[in-house]
């Protein structure tokens, strides 16, 4: 789990540096964004507020790493059904092709025997 910090609050911001100093990475290089405020940005948010947040304040720092334990499987769970989807469109797309395939194949070895038996 990496994670990058954009916050606000200086003080907030130091204090998940102190409780998550061994998760802490760059923005390119992080899982996704931790904030007190609500950003638009291209990595997935875990937002901190008093209110109506992935985590709410106050908090303890056994709180945030459960809630951001839970939040990190969670983007997990969704990558690997997105994954599982495109995964089954890519077979389903694979077996209309077989069976085209063999009924084409068979089409023509039926004509080839018809040919055959008139001829």
């Amino acid at each position: 789990m990496k994670i990058a910090l954009a916050c606000q609050s200086v003080l907030l911001e130091k204090s998940l540096e102190i409780f998550l100093k061994k998760y802490i990475s760059s923005y390119k290089q992080c899982d996704f964004v931790i904030s007190d405020r609500k950003i638009e940005i291209e990595k997935p948010l875990f937002y901190i507020a008093p209110n109506d947040a992935d985590l709410n304040l106050p908090f303890a720092s056994s709180n945030l790493l459960l809630a951001l334990e839970k939040f990190y499987h969670s983007l997990h769970v969704k990558e690997n059904s997105e994954l599982k989807q495109a995964s089954k469109e890519i077979n389903l797309q694979e077996l209309e092709e077989k069976i085209t395939r063999l009924t084409n194949e068979f089409r023509n070895n039926l004509i080839t025997v018809i040919k055959e038996y008139y001829e």
